[in-house]
């Protein structure tokens, strides 16, 4: 007769003698359903301490933002930022910033440092949200397109031609820069694709290389005339300033540019300073490497003009310092290109 196995805890079985345990369907199917029921305790216990401002839905929660203009809002838990974070709130939120300057100067161009100029707009919601990371250019012109589009259909019905913005030529065409046209009824938006007008003045203005020797003979002090587009005191984020320039930021730069902002006044001279040496290295390895379009932004925006004359004077004398650096000698073309430079630092 064979003795009774005795299972003892912890101690292993051997070979045949390995006894399974087997748990009771019973206590699975209970295993199962308290796990259901803590997980359920635990997400009613965090709904419990969401602040109210966490439970306020998300269309109410916008309009707090819009009317607020508060652009640290998304910031003051991640649940809300999370809510607000969505696409569709971003580029509301951007037209509900921009839209008063755009109403006030629809298609209108006008003098950037003019006094008299009205003021619609919060520019400290502008900044805001220009200081964002996702307002970069493609965001932007998105949400212009958005406001014209809206626009043009709020326009009234029964006309010949319900919609009509000129678009001006301020700066010419890229491959003409003398056509700058201001009133011409042959050049009008296209409400369904107003972004396009941007791309067309970009390229007329970075086409500096191209007409070189017609910038060099027609050379004035920067065009004051621009779209109206941002808040006069909309401050230009500092990081479009920094080095290492992609035609993304410069884009964004100019889109600011073009549409009125101007230098604040706590950007200073030494912060210019700087975007112009990182324009115009005069080191190895990028020594000749001249960003053409950052200096004529910098000189659009008449940041040389806030210098100080012995930084103006060094600054010629280090353009020119450059040019005998160029082994063999620079081209006929690159000359005129550092004279150009020369002559917007100087004013002269």
């Amino acid at each position: 007769m064979e003795l009774t196995p005795i299972k003892v805890r912890g101690k292993r079985q051997r070979g045949g003698n390995e006894v399974a345990v087997v748990v009771p369907e019973k206590r699975r199917k209970a295993s199962v359903k308290s796990k259901l029921q803590r997980s359920q305790r635990s997400q009613r216990s965090r709904e419990s301490k969401a602040s109210y401002l966490e439970k306020i839905p998300l269309e109410i929660l916008e309009r707090i933002l819009w009317y607020s203009e508060n652009v640290n809002l998304p910031r003051s838990s991640p649940l809300v930022g999370r809510l607000l974070s969505g696409h569709s709130t971003l580029r509301e939120t951007f037209i509900v910033a921009f839209q008063p300057t755009w109403d006030a100067w629809f298609g209108s161009v006008g003098h950037r440092d003019d006094p008299t100029r009205p003021t619609e707009g919060n520019p400290e919601f502008q900044s805001g949200l220009l200081e964002y990371s996702w307002t970069n250019i493609s965001f932007i012109l998105e949400c212009w397109d958005f406001y014209v589009r809206r626009l043009a259909k709020a326009q009234p019905s029964g006309t010949d031609q319900p919609f009509h913005l000129q678009h001006l030529r301020i700066w010419g065409d890229a491959d003409n820069p003398t056509n700058v046209i201001l009133e011409d009824d042959s050049y009008l938006v296209d409400p369904q694709e107003a972004s396009r007008c941007f791309f067309h003045d970009y390229a007329a203005f970075k086409a500096i290389r191209e007409h070189i020797g017609y910038h060099l003979r027609t050379f004035t002090q920067p065009n004051p005339s621009t779209f109206l587009q941002v808040h006069k005191d909309t401050q230009i984020p500092d990081s479009l300033f920094t080095s290492p320039y992609s035609d993304e930021s410069l884009q964004k730069l100019f889109w600011l540019v073009r549409g009125g902002a101007r230098l604040s006044p706590d950007q200073t001279w030494e912060l210019t300073l700087q975007a112009f040496h990182d324009a115009v290295p005069e080191t190895l390895p990028h020594a000749g490497e001249v960003n053409i379009v950052m200096v004529k932004l910098l000189f659009t925006l008449r940041a040389y003009y806030a210098w100080p004359q012995y930084v103006i004077d060094e600054e010629e004398d280090r353009i020119y310092s450059i040019l005998s650096k160029f082994v063999p000698g620079p081209t006929a073309e690159i000359v005129d290109e550092y004279k150009y430079i020369a002559l917007m630092v100087s004013g002269s």
